[in-house]
C-alpha cells in the first residue's frame, strides 16, 4: 500500500468512525499547524549564502481582498537543529518573502561545508460546521490555506552568482487535531 493511500484510508476512517465524537462540536475557526515542506540536505560553503525564497501564487483581482498569507521560513541543520527562523505575518498576492542564510562552516578546508534543509510552513485555518437540524450531518474539516511555491538557491557570496537552485520541496508528515474546547 502506498504512503499516500494509507494517510488517504486513516482520513476516511477518522471522518467515517471520529465524526460521532465530533458531531457535537460548534462551528469554530482555529489556527492549525497547516502545511510544510522541506527541501533535502545541501551543502553550503564558507563563501556561500542560502536563500530560502517563498512566492504567494495567489493572483491580485482588483476590488477583492485577497486572503491572509502567512508563512514561517526556517532552517535546520542535518541533526534537526533549528538554526535560523523568519516568521511573515502576510505574503502580499503575486510577491515574495526571502530568508538569507550563512551557515557557521565547521573548518577552513578547501571542501568544508555545512549540511543544511530549509523548510516552509504555512498554517491552515480549518473551520468545523456540524450543520443543523435533529440530526447533525458529520463534520468535514476544510483547510482554508495559502497557495505558495518555495525554492532554494545557494549564492556565490564574491560573485552573487547561484550555484544551486531547487523548487524541489517535499511534505512534511503532520497532522493535528481539534482542541478539545471546540467539542462539547
Amino acid at each position: 500500500m502506498s504512503h499516500f493511500a494509507f494517510h488517504k484510508s486513516a482520513l476516511a476512517g477518522l471522518l467515517l468512525f471520529g465524526s460521532q465524537f465530533l458531531a457535537q462540536a460548534q462551528a469554530i475557526s482555529g489556527s492549525t499547524p497547516g502545511f510544510a515542506v522541506t527541501t533535502g540536505i545541501v551543502g553550503v560553503a564558507g563563501a556561500q549564502t542560502a536563500q530560502l525564497n517563498v512566492l504567494n501564487l495567489q493572483e491580485v483581482i482588483p476590488g477583492v481582498n485577497p486572503a491572509l498569507c502567512p508563512a514561517t521560513l526556517e532552517f535546520y541543520d542535518a541533526t534537526g537543529t533549528l538554526l535560523k527562523q523568519l516568521a511573515v505575518a502576510n505574503i502580499l498576492p503575486s510577491t515574495a518573502a526571502s530568508l538569507p542564510f550563512k551557515p557557521p562552516v565547521p573548518s577552513t578546508a578547501a571542501n568544508a561545508r555545512a549540511q543544511i534543509r530549509a523548510v516552509v510552513v504555512t498554517p491552515a485555518t480549518v473551520v468545523a460546521n456540524p450543520g443543523s437540524g435533529s440530526m447533525p450531518t458529520p463534520i468535514i474539516p476544510v483547510s482554508i490555506g495559502c497557495n505558495v511555491m518555495a525554492s532554494l538557491e545557494i549564492v556565490d557570496d564574491s560573485s552573487g552568482a547561484t550555484h544551486t537552485f531547487t523548487t524541489d520541496l517535499r511534505a512534511v508528515s503532520s497532522f493535528s487535531v481539534l482542541p478539545m474546547s471546540a467539542v462539547r
